[in-house]
């Protein structure tokens, strides 16, 4: 319903949750020697998991390329490491209502399209047609455009923060107060 609804981030929420919880199996697949390659395995969900899985197996690559110590941000080897594209086993379409006709992978390659800035193209993996492949120039590029994002809402709610902290807000508030209870006009005397 979340999803049919277009409340994907919602339902992303709901799909992590389940994920912690042991409900949903995590979709990243673990390779021993290939920590340079992402790997999303969607066999068995519907299109709405599908959805969510790999949204949040992408956001989940965002958080684990950075983090801060006493507010420095610093660098994760992920970013880098990450030399080969991005798998995503979406399966052939042997369960969908009509066999052999795959509902995840159209549904995959359109949410790359459509909601992902700068957009993440897919390609066909020569002799399995139930992956795609996700080129890595489009993954790193996406990833620096996400952090980037995110330092842009912290600066904001820094400032924010900082404008708080330091007093100027209160002292805005207070002087805005005390001039309504006064009676005094703030408005430009020099009007004609």
């Amino acid at each position: 319903a979340l999803y049919s609804n277009g409340l994907y981030d919602t339902a992303d929420e709901l799909y992590a949750s389940a994920v912690y919880e042991g409900y949903l199996p995590w979709p990243v697949i673990e390779q021993k020697n290939k920590a340079s390659q992402l790997k999303i395995d969607l066999h068995g969900m519907n299109r709405a998991l599908a959805h969510s899985a790999v949204r949040v197996a992408l956001q989940q690559e965002i958080q684990a390329t950075s983090w801060q110590i006493n507010g420095t941000v610093l660098e994760n080897d992920a970013i880098h490491k990450l030399d080969k594209d991005v798998i995503i086993v979406t399966g052939k379409g042997k369960r969908s209502a009509q066999h052999l006709r795959p509902v995840i992978r159209p549904e995959v390659q359109r949410m790359l399209q459509e909601e992902f800035y700068p957009p993440l193209g897919t390609s066909s993996i020569p002799g399995n047609m139930g992956a795609l492949a996700i080129p890595v120039s489009d993954v790193k590029l996406w990833l620096k455009h996400q952090k980037e994002q995110k330092g842009i809402r912290l600066l904001a709610v820094a400032g924010i923060l900082k404008n708080i902290s330091s007093g100027n807000r209160l002292r805005q508030l207070l002087t805005l107060n005390l001039n309504d209870s006064t009676g005094e006009d703030n408005t430009d005397s020099n009007e004609e």
